[in-house]
């Protein structure tokens, strides 16, 4: 932004300070802080966090994470090369150049394998048919096949590739290895133990209770919620959607309206009544903590 005019540049062209216009669907393009707006940014690629954040005046957002919902707009806070994501890069870079244990022993010898491998092959080229009564056509034959039997690119790269293409994939699935020696330690490994608050997730959520007022009948209540929550893309009303039609097996409904407020919740009219779906502040905290004598501070 420049002034009150919107100008489409490269993100090596931009400058701490700069101001940038991130609408709903675009990735944030550089670490910053937001000086007007609300939304909530989907951070499961940089954070882990299966849940959209809400992020408002001055939160700090990451490159690379999506905008999900409202328009916002950023001060950068640092040059491309030093943002978030672009660290994380650099340490898959640094990783898949640090060499594993068994790629250091492979090198030790691989010189003088090659070496000895296609000198013996160049031998049986020739002194098989002088020595053996080979015809030519035979002893070309079975040096090729100690050739590709004792192939010395096999052997070579037998370690690299392998430790690379590892790296690579748990980084795109947001595992990130310090370097192969780590990512080869895991073959001798027979127990682990993780030190994380909590559970280890999948990074999705799913509906695990419902609880109920004495006097509410639970089917009604499900097939209401979910089908309001069928218009909201937010993670957790997807799968309180996908509980109640695949557990469930109950058929939803079209709403009659549907408002959704961004970092709080969703507001819809279904047969006359109006419902809101969301945090404790947004649908009443008092009443949230008193609902079957607190269970909501047990859960």
């Amino acid at each position: 932004l420049i002034g009150d005019q919107e100008e489409i540049v490269s993100i090596s062209d931009l400058q701490i300070g700069d101001l940038l216009l991130v609408k709903p669907g675009e990735r944030v393009p550089s670490d910053g802080i937001v000086v007007s707006g609300q939304t909530t940014i989907d951070q499961a690629a940089i954070t882990g966090e299966s849940v959209p954040v809400l992020k408002q005046l001055d939160d700090e957002v990451f490159a690379g994470t999506v905008n999900v919902k409202g328009a916002i707009t950023i001060k950068m806070t640092k040059p491309s090369a030093e943002t978030l994501f672009q660290k994380i890069i650099q340490l898959v870079q640094t990783a898949q150049s640090e060499k594993s244990p068994s790629q250091l022993f492979i090198e030790r010898f691989e010189g003088t394998y090659v070496k000895i491998v296609l000198s013996v092959v160049a031998v049986m080229l020739f002194l098989p048919h002088y020595v053996l009564g080979w015809s030519w056509t035979e002893t070309f034959y079975r040096a090729m096949i100690l050739l590709v039997v004792a192939s010395p690119c096999a052997l070579v790269a037998s370690i690299t590739p392998a430790s690379l293409s590892a790296i690579s994939n748990g980084a795109k699935k947001g595992i990130l290895f310090k370097g192969g020696v780590h990512l080869e330690r895991l073959s001798h490994l027979s127990a682990i133990a993780f030190d994380k608050t909590g559970t280890l997730t999948k990074g999705k959520p799913e509906v695990t209770n419902v609880i109920v007022r004495s006097d509410m009948n639970e089917q009604e209540f499900l097939v209401k919620i979910a089908s309001i929550e069928r218009q909201s893309n937010h993670p957790l009303a997807q799968s309180i959607v996908e509980f109640v039609k695949n557990k469930q097996e109950l058929t939803l409904v079209q709403p009659d309206s549907l408002e959704d407020v961004p970092g709080y919740g969703v507001i819809g009219s279904l047969q006359g009544d109006t419902w809101k779906i969301g945090k404790a502040d947004f649908v009443g905290k008092e009443d949230a903590a008193e609902f079957e004598n607190g269970i909501s501070s047990t859960l």
